[in-house]
């Protein structure tokens, strides 16, 4: 995933092979058009097995720079258009501040707003970026146009107003929009005093400016595209008091950097790549330190599934440890999105089930949820074995007796630890995506697991209700259309 100090494990190309970011379809090949990022795309994978060096970071010093980034960043806005490849739009009267673009301009300048956030609700400091999701101008398949997470943004306009005044009431908007979203969610529509506050949040006291970045369009080329312009606002993290509740209403979300790098995707919602492509070519954006310079672990976004009342509770009160007889032993466990997915609108064993008032949960005959959730987390994975197929098998005694009665545990063997012996030297154990036919005919799923031992490197960023109307009744590895309510 992404890169950090450490000593790389084994196994690197078995894995990025067997799909640590391969999802439940697996991992995909690479075609030409990808060759450029080869080198990159194997850096990000590897990240997932490597083994920080230090145990432990120092965080004592209130003052220190985590984010070190923001202090080499331009602040020098006579030099904003310095380019001989840029034209400065003009405009049609560029004394009037309310002015629009000429449309016979050259170029366009595209100001995109980097509104980050530095997270310490987790015992090891994460960066969270602002975006929203909103269509895209142009258009895709059948002439629609598609939606996807993007830095908010706006066209500059010459005007007496400077860059970061056009800029101000933008990022005051955004983050205004951001807290009346968590509001509606909390109080069902919000109530006269949730609104007077949100109506008096319109300002950017708790947001500083950091910073810009620009890149200049590619001369030579017929296509015309926007100059892009990037800057950065600080917003100091203020905890919640449990996370949000997000549906497919919200357009607003705090977004990891795991996920615009490794997943380019939030659960199912696509990424812009031009957000993508700012990452890659500038890594530092991503990178915090602690107090005495050492680069600190980039977490990996991932999911746990359960039926919503219950993923509920869990946002508001934390994770429950995993049964005794769980493939690695009872610790903390979580997944990537699709695997989640057969958690979060199946039950476990595929068949209906009842409340002891005798209300019905399900729906269907192989256990449907009426009501799936999950929750989105993130995950520092530290130092992680990784558990193949072809590996040793689990001779421990929980596995050699649940083997005797299941097929598909007796096949995967090597895919178990039940009495936890990753744990003396590892973080983290991880098994990826495997099939095995049973002699019923029927295949059994391996799905992608991590478990972990240290629940303070953990955080649960936000969580979901699933609409499970229009889903398969019995779970199918093959389905991927998963939407939120």
């Amino acid at each position: 995933m992404l890169p950090g100090n450490s000593s790389i494990n084994k196994n690197v190309n078995r894995v990025v092979n067997g799909g640590v970011n391969g999802g439940v379809n697996g991992g995909k090949k690479h075609n030409k058009h990808d060759e450029d990022h080869d080198d990159m795309s194997e850096l990000l994978l590897q990240y997932n097995l490597e083994k920080m060096t230090e145990n432990e970071y120092d965080f004592k010093d209130k003052k220190c720079d985590t984010y070190p980034f923001a202090s080499t960043l331009s602040k020098d806005f006579d030099s904003l258009f310095d380019y001989e490849d840029i034209s400065v739009p003009a405009t049609l009267n560029s004394d009037d501040d309310d002015s629009t673009n000429n449309p016979d301009s050259e170029d366009e300048v595209k100001i995109n707003l980097c509104i980050y956030q530095i997270n310490t609700s987790c015992e090891i400091p994460f960066i969270e970026f602002l975006m929203l999701r909103q269509k895209q101008k142009q258009e895709h398949h059948h002439g629609e146009k598609k939606k996807v997470f993007e830095f908010p943004h706006f066209d500059y306009v010459l005007s007496k107003r400077t860059v970061l005044q056009q800029a101000e009431p933008y990022v005051s908007d955004t983050l205004a929009r951001i807290e009346k979203q968590q509001d509606h969610n909390d109080n069902d529509g919000g109530d006269e005093e949730s609104k007077e506050k949100n109506n008096n949040n319109n300002d950017n006291g708790m947001t500083k400016f950091r910073g810009f970045l620009k890149h200049s369009s590619k001369k030579g080329t017929t296509k015309k595209t926007p100059t892009n312009v990037y800057l950065f606002f600080q917003k100091y993290f203020k905890k919640l008091k449990h996370p949000p509740q997000l549906s497919k209403r919200d357009d607003v979300w705090w977004i990891v950097t795991s996920e615009i790098v490794n997943f380019k995707k939030v659960m199912y919602m696509d990424i812009d790549p031009v957000a993508y492509e700012l990452f890659i070519r500038n890594p530092e954006i991503m990178h915090l330190y602690d107090c005495k310079g050492r680069l600190l672990e980039t977490p990996t976004v991932c999911y746990f599934g359960d039926q919503f009342q219950k993923i509920k509770y869990l946002a508001f009160f934390g994770l429950l440890k995993a049964p005794i007889k769980s493939s690695f032993g009872p610790f903390y466990v979580a997944t990537n999105f699709l695997s989640s997915m057969k958690y979060a609108c199946y039950t476990h064993d595929q068949k209906p089930f009842e409340l002891y008032s005798g209300e019905s949960i399900t729906s269907g005959k192989h256990g449907k949820y009426k009501e799936g959730g999950v929750l989105r987390m993130v995950l520092f994975i530290g130092k992680m074995k990784v558990f193949l197929k072809d590996g040793p098998p689990d001779d421990s005694q929980i596995s050699q007796e649940l083997a005797k009665t299941d097929e598909s545990i007796a096949k995967l063997m090597a895919l178990r630890d039940s009495n936890g012996n990753w744990t003396e030297e590892y973080d983290t154990a991880y098994s990826g995506l495997y099939f095995v036919a049973l002699h019923e005919g029927t295949i059994a799923v391996n799905t992608v697991e991590w478990f972990f031992k240290n629940y303070n490197h953990s955080a649960v960023i936000s969580y979901h209700k699933m609409d499970t109307s229009d889903i398969p009744d019995k779970f199918d590895v093959d389905y991927t259309n998963y939407v939120l309510q």
